[in-house]
Order: C-alpha cells, then sequence, then structure tokens
C-alpha cells in the first residue's frame, strides 16, 4: 500500500497498480450496493446516511483522471465516503451478501469461483491496511467519529 500524506483537510496517495484495484474495486462494490438495496445491511448503511449514489459517481469520476505512478488529492468528504465504502464492501464480501455477489458474478461469466476468492482476498487485505492508515490520520477528527459511530450502529446489526 503507497505512503499517505495528510496535509491540512486534504490527503494524498500515490497510486499504485494496487491502490488502483483498490479503489475499482471499491466502486464495482458501490454500483452493486446501489442496484441491490433490498439486504438489511444495505438498507442500514443507507438510512444511517454512509453510502450516496451521488458520491459514487463523483468519486469514480475524480479516480478515473489519475493514472499509475501520478499522485492523487483527496478532500475530507471523499476520504470519509471512500472510508464507509471500504468499510461497507468488506462487509458484503464477509457475509451472505458476499455469496449471493459470488453465484451472480460466476452466472453472468465474468469470472470462476477461483478468480473471485483472489480479488475478494486481495480487496480485504488491501482495504483493511488502508482503512487502518485513514484510521490514523482522523482519530481526533470529529467528522470521522461520528462516520465510526455510524459503523458501529452497522456492526449491531451484522
Amino acid at each position: 500500500m503507497p505512503p499517505i500524506v495528510l496535509y491540512g483537510d486534504k490527503l494524498s496517495v500515490k497510486i499504485t497498480r494496487e491502490f488502483k484495484q483498490l479503489v475499482n474495486i471499491s466502486i464495482a462494490a458501490g454500483k452493486f450496493i446501489l442496484l441491490h438495496p433490498d439486504y438489511d445491511l444495505i438498507r442500514e448503511a443507507m438510512r444511517l446516511e454512509m453510502f450516496e449514489d451521488e458520491r459514487l459517481e463523483d468519486f469514480e469520476v475524480h479516480n478515473w483522471q489519475f493514472e499509475i505512478d501520478e499522485v492523487i488529492t483527496y478532500d475530507q468528504k471523499e476520504i470519509m465516503f471512500f472510508y464507509a465504502l471500504l468499510e461497507l464492501s468488506c462487509r458484503i464480501f464477509l457475509c451472505e451478501i458476499g455469496d449471493d455477489l459470488k453465484k451472480m458474478a460466476i452466472e453472468s461469466g465474468e469470472t470462476n469461483e477461483e478468480e473471485f476468492i483472489r480479488v475478494r482476498s486481495f480487496f480485504l487485505t488491501q482495504a483493511q491496511e488502508f482503512i487502518q492508515k485513514i484510521r490514523g490520520c482522523y482519530q481526533d477528527d470529529e467528522h470521522f467519529q461520528e462516520l465510526l459511530a455510524k459503523i458501529d450502529q452497522l456492526n449491531s446489526l451484522a
């Protein structure tokens, strides 16, 4: 995972192949979330306003503008969105929703079981590392603490 630099309320990350994959898988998971609001976990995340579809599109457009070895800078709102997206995506991969996602991806021919497991493992490892870095940068931030409280509420559902 590339180093991150916090400057004021902005966070900069040098884009590596792994980071780009983390972002792309997160965005794909976000699109899955939008298409499947019938799961309790997703409904609760939406109710808690942890995930907004407009933010996903903006996040995707912002990230597409940068290539490997460039430095991308996120403002605090983008980081809070990305953090929430990572947390929610990890939960999805680790519960019955992830099983449904795997089944849909295999049935559609997008992947096979081995590749899905490989991608999921990669994502969970990279997400955990990036989540820890964000926590380290924002642990004293009031908005981040509010987001963590929402995540705790979401955890009580799971």
